[in-house]
């Protein structure tokens, strides 16, 4: 349908060119010099101009991608219009050769300037009106990713300012300054690492792998304290590789609570936490054990994983539920 419709308005283009043309070459008195088949050829050559200039310029955003829209369409500009004018005189000129019409310079050269003209308007129009498009696509996106944005740096603050996140430790690190000082001096230091990881790591786009690893470690002995050898972190991935990939900040916090809160686990039955790499993401996977009383989960917190991971990578992450709970997160392999 679009490609009708495409067709018709070069169709209309054509028969009002060729009109003015002919207003433009009768004089007073004469009768108009108007061919009723020009407007087709016009037709056929401007959708081969229109043909030219788009798959050319997909071949080159596919190639490589130009620092600005502007390179990018003065780009496969010149190039078509180089190929077509060269194309079409070419072919004019065989024409000629063949009926036995004379080869004159000063005929190609007008020749090649009424293809230039041609390719200018058609393909020169289809150009800028492309860019536009792509402009306000560009813009409509980026007015997402701010909305994103925005929504992320609102879910920070709330998990910073979490009352119960924050009565529970408080509560555990009073009762161990009466028992362990020494205890509760370390308790300290890691309540205190994650809050500084979030406020310090938070705002950035990426983080490396090794400092997400760090803050689950300290996030786990917080755990440990008030739920004690109920919970056990295992991560099977090697020190050299969590220096080369980075990811979003805070997803493995969302991932721990999210066990946490939802999951039945005691001393003597641990539940146990598995980080690893596969297929160059990140997978964090335990077994599933329901509450039997648990609210239902909201799905906020994965949705806006999800859709940060989408934002960044490009890629979403992907839950996986089974016998077990497996959330794969995408990894970037360096900035």
């Amino acid at each position: 349908m679009n490609q009708l419709k495409t067709f018709l308005l070069l169709l209309l283009f054509s028969y009002c060119l060729m009109l003015y043309l002919a207003l433009l070459q009768t004089a007073p008195g004469q009768a108009l010099q108007f061919h009723a088949d020009a407007p087709l050829w016009l037709t056929l050559q401007a959708a081969i101009a229109l043909w030219l200039s788009r798959k050319l310029d997909a071949w080159l955003w596919a190639k490589r991608q130009p620092d600005t829209l502007l390179q990018r369409y003065s780009q496969s500009f010149s190039l078509s219009l180089l190929i077509f004018v060269s194309l079409m005189t070419g072919v004019q000129l065989l024409i000629d050769a063949a009926t036995g019409q004379p080869l004159l310079v000063q005929h190609y050269l007008r020749v090649g300037l009424m293809y230039l003209l041609v390719h200018s308007l058609i393909a020169g129009a289809d150009l800028l009106w492309q860019a536009l498009k792509r402009q306000q696509q560009q813009q409509v996106a980026l007015l997402q990713a701010q909305q994103h944005s925005q929504q992320y740096k609102l879910q920070l603050l709330q998990q910073q300012l979490d009352p119960h996140f924050l009565f529970n430790n408080l509560n555990v690190l009073s009762v161990l300054i009466h028992k362990s000082p020494e205890s509760a001096e370390q308790f300290l230091e890691y309540f205190a690492d994650i809050y500084r990881y979030q406020l310090q790591q938070g705002s950035k786009t990426l983080v490396p792998l090794t400092d997400e690893l760090a803050f689950a470690k300290h996030y786990m002995a917080l755990l440990e304290q008030r739920f004690p050898a109920s919970f056990q972190l295992r991560i099977n991935i090697d020190p050299q590789q969590q220096a080369s990939f980075y990811l979003v900040p805070c997803c493995l916090q969302l991932l721990l609570e999210n066990a946490v809160k939802h999951n039945v686990a005691s001393s003597e039955q641990p539940l146990t936490i598995e980080i690893a790499l596969q297929q160059q993401q990140l997978m964090v996977r335990h077994l599933l054990r329901p509450k039997a009383f648990a609210q239902p989960g909201t799905g906020i917190g994965l949705r806006n994983l999800a859709e940060r991971c989408q934002a960044v990578h490009g890629k979403a992450i992907e839950v996986v539920q089974n016998d077990s709970f497996t959330v794969l997160v995408p990894l970037q392999h360096s900035i």
